[in-house]
């Protein structure tokens, strides 16, 4: 059985005191299924298991295993493959076994663009202007080139990052990181989905289900709806709708607040709601923090960060970013672990950015 069984509190947290591993990173795993957690982030990279399950990595180190020269990288949904694209436009994947080169240096693969493995085995590449996809040991193109972007003038940019059944989903970067943070169109294939903030988080793919949030401007806290198949299932014009978590059992949950005032997202306050199959509040956070990140776990579960970002010391001079991971398991609420860090001043990968908190360099989950 894959999944993890929370049989009671002290068994869970038995499991994860015993489990810890070297570079502040702890794997708690039950009956096949994992959280990877670091308490306080040595490296600003997120992390991320092989699809086996077996291997973790943090940016381009795969612990115990290589180091990489990439910031980044993309584990196939099965085994342990992950790929990265060189800072000279090839295409690269490691396997325990070695490094096999897909496509040369100089094939113009966009080195910051995404990469996307598909369940067989397929990889969406940015190239460009275009998107690929290589499968087979060979490469075709999938669409493009993009025409130039109206507003920035700049060239548009195909992001691939994940995949619904057989079609690549992707952002069209508009050539400008100020204009992208106000929303980029999202799509599927050639089809278009609708406008979203590009963020990993704020799109979940359930088998051929895609659920988005939906909304320009770079505020989280401002107007987002929850489209899901193609329609709009939060029906609510008081509430943003962000974080959307789906299962295969048709179960649709949401991280979910009040629309507040730009000037006011420091008071970001969003609770778990359940919108499919029908619509309940599911978690009541205290004041001052917020319930973000949510993930069903194979049997049902949900497992969740409540948040609290606020400053301490001298004028304010220490930034301190707070991280429970909680389980709601059968109605009950269990904490897993603490995450989070407090730095002078924060760098461009942490801290809360327009009502957005990322905690993938803290937190992983397999499967």
């Amino acid at each position: 059985m894959r999944v993890l069984a929370l049989a009671g509190v002290a068994a869970f947290l038995l499991v994860a005191s015993a489990d810890a591993t070297t570079d502040g990173l702890t794997i708690v795993a039950r009956d096949g299924a994992r959280v990877a957690f670091v308490a306080h982030a040595q490296a600003q990279r997120a992390i991320a298991f092989s699809g086996d399950g077996r291997l973790v990595s943090i940016g381009g180190r795969i612990v115990g295993r290589a180091k990489l020269p990439t910031r980044t990288l993309a584990w196939a949904p099965t085994g342990e493959r992950a790929a990265y694209v060189t800072t000279q436009g090839g295409v690269v994947v490691w396997t325990p076994h070695g490094l096999t080169r897909l496509e040369p240096n100089g094939w113009g693969a966009t080195w910051w663009g995404g990469l996307a493995w598909s369940h067989d085995g397929a990889l969406a590449v940015s190239r460009g202007d275009e998107l690929w996809v290589i499968e087979d040991g060979s490469a075709h193109r999938v669409l493009g080139p993009l025409p130039p972007n109206v507003g920035t003038g700049g060239p548009d940019v195909p992001i691939p990052f994940a995949w619904a059944g057989d079609h690549v989903l992707w952002w069209d970067w508009p050539g400008s990181g100020s204009v992208a943070s106000d929303g980029v169109t999202l799509w599927e294939d050639g089809t278009l989905l609708g406008t979203t903030l590009m963020y990993p988080e704020y799109t979940a793919v359930c088998g051929t289900h895609v659920a988005f949030a939906q909304g320009r401007d770079r505020y989280s806290t401002d107007g987002k709806s929850l489209v899901y198949d193609g329609r709009d299932v939060s029906q609510d014009t008081l509430h943003s709708y962000v974080e959307p978590s789906c299962d295969a059992e048709g179960r649709l949950v949401a991280a979910v607040s009040r629309n507040i005032v730009p000037r006011l997202t420091n008071e970001t306050h969003r609770a778990l709601w359940q919108l499919l199959p029908e619509r309940r509040k599911l978690t009541s956070p205290p004041w001052g923090w917020s319930d973000e990140d949510p993930q069903f776990l194979p049997d049902g579960d949900l497992l969740f960060v409540r948040t609290r970002f606020h400053t301490r010391g001298p004028n304010g001079s220490t930034d301190v970013q707070s991280g429970r991971v909680m389980v709601l398991a059968q109605g009950k609420l269990v904490q897993v672990a603490t995450i989070g860090y407090s730095l002078p001043e924060l760098s461009d990968r942490f801290g809360e950015y327009y009502g957005r908190y990322d905690w993938a360099p803290f937190l992983a989950v397999w499967p």
